[in-house]
């Protein structure tokens, strides 16, 4: 008897675990899962269009939205384009800026094929071409039951 108990208590244990909910960044179309807790940070890179440059885009998850913490390149012009107030400053070999106060619910990106768009935090690195084709996605901080994170998608 107590051995059919345990297993119960085991059993309700782990479906509690699996359902918990845990903060990802979700991609669709596909609803693609990544880890990203509440306050962590990841990057959006790309090659600006008109200076074909590299660019890295410094956002950082706050509950259920994003906000862009600053943008950097190697090119003055390249950080220079997004025309907001405040000191563009060097840091080694790139030019940085830190961008005004904002936040989003969720990032709309048009995938190129010159684009290199990558998505990159601590547990993730995505080409996003690679992945999702050239098309638009949407990019959206949300809560899913641990299980989905496990696979990845939901």
């Amino acid at each position: 008897m107590r051995a059919i108990a345990l297993g119960v208590v085991i059993v309700a244990l782990t479906g509690v675990v699996l359902a918990t909910p845990v903060a990802v960044l979700r991609v669709d179309p596909g609803g693609h899962l990544y880890a990203l807790a509440d306050g962590e940070g990841y990057e959006y890179s790309y090659q600006q269009s008109i200076y074909q440059v590299p660019v890295v885009e410094e956002h950082v998850r706050e509950g259920d939205t994003l906000r862009i913490v600053r943008v950097r390149s190697r090119d003055l012009k390249a950080v220079e384009y997004f025309r907001w107030e405040g000191q563009i400053r060097r840091e080694g070999d790139e030019f940085v800026q830190d961008a005004p106060p904002n936040r989003v619910g969720a990032l709309t990106i048009r995938i190129t094929t010159e684009g290199a768009q990558r998505l990159r935090g601590g547990a993730f690195d995505v080409s996003l071409r690679g992945e999702f084709g050239e098309t638009v996605v949407t990019v959206t901080p949300a809560y899913v039951p641990r299980v989905l994170a496990f696979v990845g998608r939901s």
